[in-house]
């Protein structure tokens, strides 16, 4: 006679094994996509890579005579999650003073904020790294803004080289550079708006040679994403 109660049993305990290996996936698959993840996404908000430009290249002619050369300017940066907000313990940085700084009106303040975080502009966009906010400040617009920077958190300054051409007559076949295309930022990851490319004449056809190398420096940041000095 066939024993239903061993089979009903039987069922009863593959249906247990069954939902034990089912339940063992999902708890490894909430470990890869879920843990895992946010694990390397802790690790990301931890450290910054900070981008050291390398000095683009400079042209001489066959006997050595220098055409182009580099001089020196400023960028102002803006680091948004750094930026106290409303719920922040820090006081809201006074944003009238830093335009009287910049020279610039609050609507162009705000203009540039706005262009900044719009990722169709600036497709590198992320509210940890630092982005172009100003650019090529003279060192006498650098001096004043560096001795009141302490007052404005979110905002750092990084130094860069501009190109100088000491033949004009010659600017046709030693070209120019201008500001990265937005097309260019989409396809080329290397980049970051605010960057400088060839455009034009031995600027444009040796840009690869001339642009170089950046270097880096791994920078560690707190739990509220302020950069706290360099990784060792």
């Amino acid at each position: 006679m066939f024993n239903t109660d061993k089979y009903k049993h039987r069922a009863f305990i593959i249906k247990i094994v069954l939902c034990i290996i089912v339940a063992i996936f999902i708890i490894r698959l909430f470990q890869l996509q879920i843990i895992e993840d946010y694990s390397g996404q802790a690790s990301r908000n931890a450290f910054y890579n900070k981008v050291i430009y390398s000095p683009r290249g400079l042209i001489y002619d066959r006997n050595g005579k220098l055409l182009v050369y580099n001089q020196p300017t400023y960028d102002l940066l803006v680091t948004m999650s750094e930026i106290p907000g409303p719920k922040s313990s820090q006081p809201p940085i006074d944003t009238l003073e830093l335009c009287n700084l910049l020279n610039i009106t609050k609507e162009q303040f705000d203009a540039r904020i706005a262009s900044v975080k719009d990722r169709k502009k600036n497709p590198g966009y992320s509210p940890l790294t630092p982005q172009r906010f100003i650019t090529q400040m003279s060192p006498e617009d650098y001096a004043i803004v560096q001795e009141k920077l302490r007052n404005f958190p979110g905002f750092s300054i990084q130094s860069r080289t501009l190109r100088n051409y000491n033949y004009a007559y010659a600017s046709h076949v030693l070209g120019s550079i201008g500001e990265v295309s937005r097309s260019v930022l989409e396809t080329d990851s290397t980049y970051r708006m605010g960057d400088y490319i060839g455009v034009s004449g031995l600027e444009k056809q040796y840009e690869k040679q001339l642009r170089g190398t950046n270097g880096a420096e791994i920078l560690l940041r707190d739990a509220f994403g302020r950069i706290k000095g360099s990784y060792q």
